[in-house]
């Protein structure tokens, strides 16, 4: 069951916010490294390197305004306090660290939230892309939660690393999932992209990696099928790390009938 892979209590602060978000009619959805740990539960051999009780949520929001009536009606419930520096944290219970990543209408041209009270900048490219997409995932037997895509995931991780190259961790977190990407996935593999499976040679050791690295790089471009300026960028991202995995996503990625999901 998922909701063993999650740090104690996550379950019962979504739980506790979902009245809340339902008050304001807000959508959100799971990201980061909860999201990876409930989508890797799904094998138990394919565990995640690092478990975290940080919380990151995407949250739709029109305006400032209403994210501040947001954190406001949240830190009212008593369970939540706010971070003195960053706008966007807050603590549930003095325990779990959780993070309100606005996207959507609050966004600006160039991708930029800008929040004022404290003074906060964040970059969303990806998240209203992903959207669309999210899986609801049953973490109780009462409760399903929003859960940004593996490939969500992925394509967020390497718009990070692009924008702080000193994020080594998101290059190691997708080289692992792209290693049990196949124990997680091969149904899918099997029925939308068996094509993919005669592409390389199956005497090279990391034929399956190469496999899922492709598959991966489709629903990417799945994923970013309205949003030229994003995928040019991803595409060029990829073409920096030269390696056969990497390519594999790149092609993917430059396939021309990328299959939905």
């Amino acid at each position: 069951m998922t909701e063993l892979i999650l740090y104690p209590g996550i379950t019962e602060m979504l739980k506790e916010m979902e009245p809340v978000f339902t008050l304001f009619g807000i959508d959100y959805y799971v990201v980061g490294a909860v999201a990876r740990d409930i989508h890797l539960s799904a094998d138990p051999g394919a565990a995640a390197i690092r478990k975290t009780k940080d919380v990151d949520l995407a949250i739709l929001i029109n305006n400032e305004g209403q994210f501040n009536q947001l954190k406001a009606a949240l830190i009212a419930t008593g369970n939540f306090s706010a971070d003195a520096q960053e706008t966007i944290k807050l603590f549930y219970r003095h325990s779990i660290e959780v993070d309100l990543l606005p996207f959507g209408a609050i966004e600006e041209p160039n991708r930029h939230v800008k929040l004022t009270d404290p003074s906060f900048v964040l970059n969303m490219p990806g998240f209203l892309e992903i959207y669309p997409f999210v899986e609801a995932i049953q973490v109780t037997d009462t409760m399903s939660i929003k859960v940004c895509t593996m490939e969500g995931i992925i394509l967020l991780k390497l718009i990070s690393n692009n924008d702080r190259p000193q994020r080594t961790k998101d290059i190691t977190d997708i080289e692992h999932i792209i290693r049990v990407y196949f124990d997680l996935y091969s149904g899918d593999i099997y029925e939308e992209n068996f094509d993919i499976m005669d592409r390389y040679d199956t005497d090279q050791s990391d034929y399956l990696q190469l496999v899922c690295s492709r598959v991966i790089g489709r629903k990417i471009n799945h994923l970013l099928a309205g949003s030229d300026d994003l995928r040019e960028r991803i595409k060029q991202i990829i073409k920096n790390r030269p390696t056969t995995w990497w390519q594999a996503m790149l092609d993917g990625l430059n396939d021309e009938a990328a299959p939905a999901n």
